[in-house]
């Protein structure tokens, strides 16, 4: 069926309803109006512009309505108009692909070249007697198997303990750990972030209340800060694209 006798054919589909239900063309009146105010609102008056466009490209489909003379001059304005802003639209999508791109390659960069970067001897060492059943301790944690220690007793200064979390970050976790730290996510990635920020938290506030636990808390708030300060902006990227071996 040609498109202007579909047209012609809805067009009376429509009015019957209206005839036959007056309480249709009220309702309709009622839809249109909030329909025009809100895109108003949102858009301005170039809306109507954008509308009036939008019916000559419709209407061009017919070619008596094209043949008009006062019609094909407009047509050819909105066509070219049409033309230029799918191009556009063409070329922001290809320059935010790019830059997704170049995003995502940084992102898996930077991971590569943390997790590659060598673990300092004297951590190892630590790792390797932690293995060896050397540790003593409840909290059997991926942090302890880096040696990572707080308090005023046997913790470590603040360089040490925040260079072992720095390791603790970009290693693998050992299957000998308890069940719940095979949870903690690949080494360099948001769930790791978030595993250390959330376990660091959780062992301060466990002991926030304990007179004899100031100093390791006072170690724990402070490697906590360090921490975030430190990789809050790579987990971010590593978040919203995962290294592809993590995926």
């Amino acid at each position: 069926m040609p498109a202007y006798l579909k047209t012609a054919l809805w067009l009376g589909i429509v009015v019957a309803l209206f005839m036959i239900f007056p309480a249709l063309f009220v309702i309709a009146l009622l839809i249109l109006l909030w329909w025009l105010i809100s895109n108003l609102t949102e858009h301005g008056p170039k809306w109507i512009w954008w509308q009036r466009d939008l019916l000559f490209l419709w209407l061009g489909r017919f070619r008596l309505f094209g043949k008009l003379p006062w019609v094909s001059g407009i047509m050819r304005r909105v066509q070219a108009e049409e033309k230029h802003r799918k191009e556009e639209a063409r070329r922001k999508k290809a320059e935010a692909d790019a830059r997704e791109q170049a995003e995502r390659d940084r992102a898996q960069k930077e991971h590569d070249v943390l997790v590659k970067r060598p673990i300092p001897p004297d951590i190892k060492r630590d790792m390797r007697a932690f293995l060896d059943g050397s540790f003593v301790g409840d909290d059997r944690s991926p942090l302890a198997y880096v040696g990572y220690r707080v308090g005023k007793t046997r913790g470590l200064v603040s360089r040490e303990r925040q260079r072992r979390l720095d390791v603790c970050f970009r290693i693998e976790i050992p299957t000998d750990l308890d069940a719940k730290y095979q949870k903690w996510g690949g080494p360099a990635t948001y769930q790791r972030f978030q595993s250390i920020d959330k376990h660091l938290k959780m062992l301060a506030d466990m002991r926030s209340g304990r007179s004899n636990q100031k100093f390791a808390v006072a170690d724990w708030e402070e490697d906590r800060a360090w921490f975030l300060g430190e990789f809050r902006d790579l987990a971010g990227l590593l978040q919203r694209h995962p290294p592809l071996r993590y995926w």
